[in-house]
């Protein structure tokens, strides 16, 4: 998949077409650098925030505790966007990390190049200012909803309130969710082991089954 392809897909580019992308890139004056396995994309504090997006494989973000251990906060994938939400806050350095868990190529954009018009008043500009307001207005309702799941006490409680989200988005007591078991651990800020158990135990108790991230929700209601 070339970087034009990707580059369409992603929110940030909604609405614009695919032609007029090209002179967007050279207008936002971005710039492209290539990453080893384990290489820091972003420092915690010490890189400078811009607005990423992963052009290939996997990267992670993580946020180190007073003690030095790290938690991973979430996993980027191709074609995801990253780092707008501290760009726009205007910080000097970055409070987390991204680490590359593969070979990767990142485009890094300036923000103040995207919500700011260009001289020329190129007509993506206005579009462009849209589709991040939009972007963070999206991610502002999933840590909402992040917040109201690790309100619950238990484990599985927030398992339960996690999983009818993701059918009331489905629509249907069938669904995937978009994360491992480490990953839905630190997103619901719950141990993997304790987490993975109670999973198994839901099992027997016959209130779901799954096999890996497909999972059937067999409890009925009332």
């Amino acid at each position: 998949m070339n970087e034009i392809t990707i580059l369409k897909r992603n929110k940030l580019f909604a609405n614009i077409k695919e032609a007029d992308i090209p002179a967007m890139l050279k207008c936002l004056g971005t710039r492209r650098q290539s990453f080893q396995k384990g290489e820091y994309i972003c420092m915690a504090g010490r890189t400078e925030p811009a607005v990423g997006i992963l052009l290939s494989s996997e990267a992670q973000i993580t946020k180190e505790n007073r003690l030095g251990d790290a938690m991973i906060v979430g996993t980027i994938r191709t074609g995801d966007l990253f780092g707008e939400v501290y760009a726009c806050m205007g910080k000097s350095v970055l409070p987390v990390s991204v680490v590359a868990l593969g070979k990767c190529d990142v485009l890094l954009l300036h923000v103040e190049r995207i919500i700011h018009t260009c001289q020329s008043a190129c007509p993506f500009h206005q579009q462009l200012i849209t589709n991040l307001l939009r972007i963070m207005a999206e991610k502002t309702a999933m840590l909402s909803r992040k917040m109201e799941f690790i309100a619950y006490k238990t484990i599985r409680s927030r398992l339960e309130a996690y999983f009818y989200d993701r059918m009331e988005q489905c629509g249907s007591n069938e669904f995937i969710i978009p994360l491992n078991r480490n990953e839905l651990a630190d997103y619901l800020c719950v141990d993997r082991s304790a987490m993975c158990r109670e999973l198994s135990h839901m099992k027997a108790d016959g209130l779901l089954d799954y096999k890996g991230n497909h999972f059937y929700w067999l409890k009925k209601d009332g």
